[in-house]
């Protein structure tokens, strides 16, 4: 079964209390939320979720400079057939 897992405590506190206050299990609360998020049962992005026109020029520097050191650290197998 597939599985996930939260780490930073303050995160675990704040869904801990979300979950005790609306009587559903951390768990629960997790799956609801991750499909009101993208839509039960789509596979579809929420519209913006890629949107860069919030960010600073030097963040979408740092973020494309990241992807393209990963894309060329990649062998050509790695891509599949």
């Amino acid at each position: 079964m597939p599985s996930t897992s939260v780490h930073p405590t303050e995160l675990l506190a704040r869904l801990d209390r979300t979950a005790k206050r609306r009587r559903v299990s951390r768990n629960r609360l997790i799956v609801d939320a991750c499909r009101s998020f993208v839509g039960a049962g789509h596979a579809e992005w929420p519209e913006g979720f890629f949107a860069t026109d919030h960010r600073f020029a030097r963040d979408l520097k740092l973020l494309n400079a990241r992807h393209m050191a990963r894309l060329q650290g990649l062998a050509i197998e790695d891509w599949g057939s």
